[in-house]
């Protein structure tokens, strides 16, 4: 059963086209005709035996040529003469055979066949009446209504023609669209539209994409009858025939032959061919290529939609798959870790800036949930940061990609997006700010260095008031030393002299003489004085060591717990030869606790903000002022106020006062940046905020507000954070 299926597939497989269909139609109805005849033959005779042979030998070849779709041009003789022999054996019972016969036959072949199975019919009409005896007036009629047979099926299987044709390129352009959207390299979409071209006519004999990156023109691709210098072929673009460049516009096309299809052909190292047929490929208003069909003579019908459409649609995949792999290389190279998850969370894609920085192969990373690659409370700010409105902003977080290993610092940004297909998925960046954090400490802790080394000459001052006067009292102790040295020996003489009376007295003599000449209650009275002075002065000189080095310590990236009214005791003392000159520091340190914070950032702060004030009271030139530093607990914060008595701040400016590089002082006596940093260590590193409110010609009062909890101490006990508050 399965065998014959398959015979019977074959024996029909040109009734998938409407031609084909045609022919099946008319060989079903033209094989019963010669049985027909077998049965009028029967007992005629030795005509009955030709007739048979004719019948049988006219059925086979027909079956025969239906099934190889083709028949050669001189078998119409031969049918002829058959169907003459059939008509005549049978006393012309079977006539309606030649109608059948001339029906089917005019299906098959082109037009110049059919000259020939006019004169065949012709030729038929003519022995008809010679031989048989048939009356004109019979042939005649008989002989017009086969040439009018002959006409009708001609101009059908013509019409089935052009209908299949058009069906093939339709069904051969579907097909290539599949083929380019299941295309993964420009190299599979340019073999898929080669083999397309190929097909879009019988005529065609080669096809050749080529890439145009003026003024150099490069075949990209090539399939068919090609040159053998044709593959990889570099030529220039002027030399291509002036039709053909004009016709490189989006939408153009042109057919062209004679000279002009000989010089591309040349050109491109092709066989001859009759036409050359050329599409351009473009991307919007840019042509990037051209598509080129060699034909071998002119194609039955216009090719121009089909190959256009071709172009096209080759065109645009070429273009989003250029764009695809350069926005694969950009992935691929990012120096930022790119994941692509489902909405569930499960990985579905790493970049190797991700595995890199996870510690991981991308391949132990997919299908595992991103969530697991964070921090629970970071994962929950950043899906907070999603939901809100606007775009998502970049969040500090915590990565790593196995238990246990160390947490990676990042900027990161998650943001639900909707593919194509309807379905939602995330897509996570992250980008390592560890490097760029141990940088910023740095720096920070240089301006600090900076900030000392601008007040390096008050600060020594400040030192060497205390010093000298330690040095005076230690001199005046090495020589009171000396006298009680010298008092002491002649305490000896006299335990020296005995009971003698006159050395007794003589050594008497000398030790008032001695204690009147070093004025002995003098030094016994200030010895103690100097003493206890040289130890305040090296008590002074210490505090300023242990200010200097508590504001210069560069601090560490965890914050830690600090007394902030002891940091500000500390920045004063540095900042006292700065401002001692020029204004009177009052200070009113509320009763705070210890406050988690990054200690060397609120030293600079509070640096900065007295020497802003020390500058703007110097500028007023209203003789000397007053700075009033103060502290207090206000609603869960620790507030620092540092006032001042100077210029006080335009309202035009008020807005530009904390903008980097900008600054109301001299040319070369202000940078711009203290107000600037001082927002950014007290809002980014702190979470706080700094404002300031100003009279004019009165002053200016800057407040701080420091959270007394971070997040961290929020999460872990939100009970305990208000509490402290």
């Amino acid at each position: 059963m399965a065998r014959a299926t398959l015979w019977l597939q074959r024996w029909l497989r040109g009734a998938n086209t409407m031609l084909g269909l045609v022919r099946t139609l008319f060989i079903a109805v033209l094989v019963p005709w010669p049985v027909y005849s077998l049965w009028a033959l029967y007992g005629a005779g030795w005509m009955a035996v030709a007739g048979s042979a004719s019948a049988l030998l006219l059925t086979g070849w027909l079956c025969l040529g239906y099934r190889r779709q083709r028949f050669p041009a001189w078998s119409w003789i031969a049918e002829g003469a058959c169907v003459c022999v059939i008509a005549a054996s049978s006393g012309y019972a079977a006539i309606g055979l030649c109608f059948k016969w001339v029906n089917f036959r005019g299906l098959y072949g082109p037009r110049r066949e059919k000259y020939l199975a006019a004169a065949v019919l012709a030729v038929i009409a003519v022995l008809s009446m010679r031989v048989s005896e048939v009356e004109p007036a019979d042939a005649v009629p008989l002989l017009c209504t086969g040439l009018v047979s002959l006409v009708v099926t001609h101009m059908l299987a013509e019409g089935c023609s052009v209908r299949d044709r058009s069906a093939h390129r339709k069904r051969t352009l579907a097909l290539a669209g599949s083929g380019l959207v299941a295309s993964a390299t420009r190299a599979e979409a340019m073999e898929v539209t080669t083999t397309a071209a190929l097909r879009m006519d019988q005529a065609v004999s080669a096809v050749v994409i080529l890439t145009i990156a003026r003024p150099a023109l490069r075949v990209a691709a090539a399939a068919g009858r090609l040159g053998a210098e044709t593959s990889g072929l570099v030529t220039e673009l002027a030399r291509l025939p002036a039709e053909i460049r004009a016709a490189l516009r989006p939408g153009g096309y042109v057919t062209v032959d004679g000279a002009a299809a000989a010089e591309a052909v040349d050109l491109l190292r092709l066989p001859r061919n009759a036409v050359v047929a050329v599409a351009p490929m473009s991307s919007g208003e840019a042509v990037f290529g051209m598509l080129v069909l060699a034909l071998e003579q002119p194609p039955a019908d216009d090719l121009a939609e089909a190959v256009t459409a071709l172009a096209d649609r080759a065109a645009l995949t070429l273009d989003q798959l250029l764009s695809r792999t350069r926005l694969s290389i950009v992935v691929e190279h990012s120096a930022d870790a790119l994941i692509l998850a489902g909405e569930a969370g499960a990985i579905r894609f790493v970049n190797p800036a991700a595995a890199a920085l996870l510690g991981c192969r991308s391949s132990e990373l997919l299908g595992r949930s991103v969530w697991q690659l964070m921090n629970d409370d970071d994962a929950a700010k950043l899906r907070a940061a999603e939901s809100a409105p606007g775009p998502p902003m970049a969040l500090q977080c915590r990565i790593r990609g196995h238990d246990g290993a160390a947490w990676a610092e990042v900027e990161a940004k998650m943001k639900y997006v909707t593919e194509h297909d309807g379905s939602r998925s995330i897509v996570f960046t992250a980008h390592d700010v560890s490097e760029r954090q141990r940088l910023e400490l740095e720096l920070r802790h240089a301006q600090k260095l900076e900030s000392v080394g601008r007040l390096a000459a008050g600060i020594a001052h400040e030192i060497n008031t205390p010093i000298q006067f330690v040095g005076d009292n230690l001199r005046f102790l090495d020589s009171a030393f000396a006298d009680l040295g010298r008092m002491c020996a002649a305490y000896r003489e006299l335990l020296a002299a005995g009971p003698e009376p006159g050395a007794a007295e003589e050594a008497r003599r000398r030790i008032d003489d001695t204690a009147d000449e070093i004025d002995l209650e003098f030094v016994l009275e200030e010895a103690p004085a100097a003493v206890a002075q040289a130890l305040e002065g090296i008590g002074r000189v210490a505090h300023i060591v242990r200010a200097m080095k508590a504001f210069g310590h560069p601090g560490t990236e965890e914050k830690s717990t600090a007394d902030l009214n002891e940091a500000i005791r500390n920045t004063l003392v540095v900042a006292a030869n700065e401002i001692k000159f020029v204004a009177d520091v009052e200070t009113d340190y509320g009763d705070l606790p210890l406050v988690k914070c990054h200690l060397g950032d609120i030293n600079q702060v509070v640096l900065n903000l007295v020497v802003n004030a020390a500058h703007a009271i110097g500028s007023a030139d209203r003789g000397r002022g007053t700075i009033r530093v103060s502290t207090r607990l206000d609603d869960g914060c620790a507030v620092i106020e540092v006032a001042d008595t100077g210029t006080g701040v335009a309202p035009e400016i008020a807005d530009r006062l904390f903008d980097p590089f900008f600054t109301t002082k001299e040319v070369g006596s202000g940078t711009g940046q203290g107000l600037a940093m001082v927002r950014t260590l007290v809002a980014d590193r702190h979470g706080g905020t700094i404002d300031f409110t100003s009279v004019v010609g009165e002053g200016t009062v800057f407040t701080v507000r420091l959270p007394l909890a971070d997040d961290d101490d929020l999460r872990a006990d939100p009970a305990e954070a208000v509490d402290v508050g």
